[in-house]
């Protein structure tokens, strides 16, 4: 009965090891990996019959179940080779290889009808345990033939795969290596030490434990492939994943044309900042040790969602790198380094940029005229920023004005520091307070509907952008008060008074005047104007909420300034329908 216990423990460890390979891949499985898992249970569970049978029909039944796993798991070990090394095996090769071993099987099949197969079979019971007697027929030569081509084929592909495949880990190679030696090893044992027991369920075995090995680091690459693939939605963008011991896991195509010394670098192998290292590090070392300081700091708050951006130049082209974490399931296995292209918005505003000290040079004899000028084209960049925006037609004229209404009343108090330099400079910088949109995605600046939480964090981004790109237009062209201001506007008009707001998370008097006074005219025009996403509320329904929110969101000094105003406001909201 111990001979039993051995195939039946056997068989059970093989449906366990399916059932983790189910739960381990879901809906993401492979093909070739899900009929090796499913076909190896079966194949085991062949040898009870063969080897406990009383008679030679059952014997022989049980051996035809155990030919399943000779005649198919050595072609699906194979393909499953070709799919995961990348290897686009012909069609008639892949349908000639599934035809052979089809018909080989049918040969199996046979056996106890024809003698194609076997000339004869027969049971002898010695000890409670079956000894199979066997007489091959012409086509038995034929599945040897069918197992030494596959298992060339496998070898050829793996040797192919180290010399020439950079994007197929070592670790894989070794590991798929380890199972056609094992297959060989468990066959010749069997041979030459004639052992009562089948080694081959326990190479099935090993196979299975081999496969979840590399199925776990290959879903590292896919999972982290697809998140990638998830933010980066343009051809012209790049990313590189390192997992958390510093490995490479790999990288899409447009950042190996960015730096084609990544071509060079094999998957899991060690990310060497010493030139020395290896070839082809002259240009990634320039930037690598910031990346690997960005991880230094992400080890220190694994429990943060941090990210770091840096910029990067090289050639024509203008990169800014990003560095985030890379989890799956919730469970942290590297880092994903981003590159995204804004040089078509950089050169914008190095455009700009130039255009304005052409402007400089003639500020000494016009300068009233090129005041004029300037703030035209500051009105009609904001216009042109929100034009690409589907859902806030009208917002910057409104704000404005709305601003210059809050400002009025303001004025009749005559408070310290508001004197009219500062007013004229709010009022005009109000039309720039959204002109950070301008390096948003079209896809989320004009999606027809509220945003995701992950599209909802990178729109947040245009404040802390919308401040950079002022401080390059305004920079030695206006006084440096309207340029604070401007930025100050840009910068923090989605702060909150309790501190809840961003990019900062600034409280209180730490937000500038100017910023509070924008925030105020932001919210309200947003509550009392039609969006894509929502119908405009009345005006005692924005009322309420503005009020509600005195002390909250807003300073609530400014209070009264915005109740004073509440005349004019309607009046010229009902004049705009």
């Amino acid at each position: 009965m111990d001979i039993e216990y051995y195939y039946l423990s056997i068989f059970v460890m093989s449906v366990l090891a399916l059932l983790v390979y189910i739960w381990r891949t879901g809906r993401n499985s492979d093909i070739y990996f899900t009929l090796i898992f499913v076909l190896i249970p079966i194949a085991n569970i062949g040898y009870i019959p063969l080897y406990l049978s009383e008679n030679v029909n059952e014997a022989l039944l049980g051996n035809k179940i155990v030919y399943i796993g000779g005649c198919f798991l050595s072609l699906l070990c194979m393909l499953a080779m070709s799919s995961m090394f990348s290897i686009r095996l012909p069609r008639w090769v892949v349908v000639c290889a599934v035809g052979f071993s089809l018909f080989i099987y049918f040969a199996v099949l046979s056996a106890g009808h024809t003698d194609f197969f076997y000339k004869s079979f027969d049971v002898e019971n010695v000890d409670g345990i079956n000894e199979i007697h066997k007489v091959y027929g012409p086509l038995h030569k034929l599945f040897y033939v069918m197992l030494i081509s596959h298992a060339i084929a496998s070898i050829v592909m793996i040797v192919y795969s180290f010399v020439k495949k950079n994007e197929v880990s070592i670790r894989t190679l070794v590991l798929f290596s380890v199972i056609e030696l094992v297959s060989i090893m468990t066959y010749f044992l069997q041979k030459v030490f004639d052992s009562p027991v089948e080694l081959q369920p326990v190479s099935y075995l090993l196979f299975q434990f081999v496969s979840l090995i590399i199925i776990n680091r290959a879903e590292l690459y896919n999972v982290g492939r697809s998140q990638a693939s998830a933010v980066i939605n343009k051809e012209e963008n790049g990313f590189m994943l390192i997992d958390k011991n510093m490995r490479y896991i790999g990288s899409n195509k447009t950042l190996r044309n960015f730096f084609p010394e990544l071509k060079l670098l094999r998957v899991d192998s060690p990310i060497e900042v010493d030139e020395k290292a290896g070839k082809g590090y002259k240009d990634m070392k320039d930037i690598m040790p910031y990346v690997m300081n960005r991880i230094s700091a992400f080890r220190r708050h694994d429990d943060q969602n941090l990210t770091a951006e840096h910029v990067v130049e090289r050639g024509d082209h203008i990169y800014r790198m990003t560095v985030e974490n890379l989890k799956v399931r919730n469970k942290m296995y590297g880092y994903q380094i981003f590159f995204f292209d804004e040089t078509k918005e950089r050169q914008y505003t190095n455009l700009l940029r130039k255009y304005n000290d052409e402007l400089e040079i003639e500020v000494g004899k016009k300068t009233e005229h090129i005041q004029e000028i300037q703030d035209k084209m500051v009105l009609g960049l904001a216009t042109m920023v929100e034009g690409r925006d589907a859902s806030t037609g009208g917002h910057i004229r409104r704000t404005s004005t709305v601003v210059g209404f809050l400002i009025d009343e303001m004025k009749k108090d005559k408070l310290e520091g508001l004197d009219e330099e500062f007013c004229r400079c709010v009022i005009k910088a109000a039309p720039m307070h959204d002109i950070g949109k301008i390096a948003v995605d079209d896809v989320i600046l004009r999606k027809p509907g509220r945003f995701t939480p992950e599209e909802f964090e990178i729109m947040k981004t245009h404040a802390a952008k919308g401040a950079v790109l002022v401080h390059d237009i305004l920079k030695d062209v206006e006084e440096p008060r309207f340029q604070e201001i401007a930025e100050n506007v840009a910068h923090y008009h989605h702060e909150r008074w309790d501190g809840s707001g961003y990019p900062d998370g600034l409280k209180g008097e730490e937000i500038p005047l100017e910023a509070r006074i924008m925030a105020i005219a932001d919210v309200y025009d947003a509550l009392v104007s039609k969006r894509c996403y929502k119908e405009k509320m009345s005006f005692e329904q924005a009322y309420n909420i503005i009020e509600e929110g005195m002390g909250k969101h807003f300073d609530e000094r400014l209070n009264k300034y915005f109740i004073s105003s509440r005349a004019t406001l309607e009046s010229y909201y009902s004049a705009e329908e």
